[in-house]
């Protein structure tokens, strides 16, 4: 599906979305179109560099452990001051840090957004599925 691109006349806020099919690829695709946005957008390079790495994360997280054939959607807002990062897919399972060894090649993938994220989260999706975000400031902290 097309991405969608608005910007509120009311308001700063800009939001930008993009379906995308549960398959490894899709990884790259996603944090490819991440960045055009955030830099279409004017964001600073060293938040774009984050929520990038942050789609990386949770969107492999989304399609490894979604166990269905359905699409995973990536939805960003800028409203000026904080971005959010939005990863939805049709798993009620909410993800969980989990404790791996030293020489496990992965499973660290949320304790690294828990450390770069300014907040991190997930909620239930009606009618059906999860949301996990993350926000990170548009601007470096002072």
């Amino acid at each position: 599906m097309p991405a969608t691109n608005t910007q509120d006349d009311r308001a700063t806020a800009q939001t930008w979305e993009m379906w995308f099919t549960p398959f490894p690829k899709t990884v790259y695709i996603a944090r490819r179109q991440v960045w055009r946005a955030l830099t279409g957008w004017g964001v600073p390079e060293d938040a774009v560099d984050t929520t990038v790495l942050i789609t990386s994360e949770l969107v492999t997280n989304a399609i490894r452990h979604c166990d269905t054939q359905r699409l995973v959607h990536v939805h960003l807002t800028d409203d000026g001051t904080v971005l959010l990062l939005e990863v939805s897919d049709p798993s009620r399972r909410h993800p969980r840090p989990v404790i791996v060894p030293s020489d496990a090649e992965n499973g660290r993938g949320l304790m690294l957004v828990r450390v770069v994220a300014a907040d991190f989260g997930a909620r239930d999706r009606d009618p059906v599925g999860k949301t996990v975000w993350a926000t990170v400031p548009r601007l470096p902290a002072p």
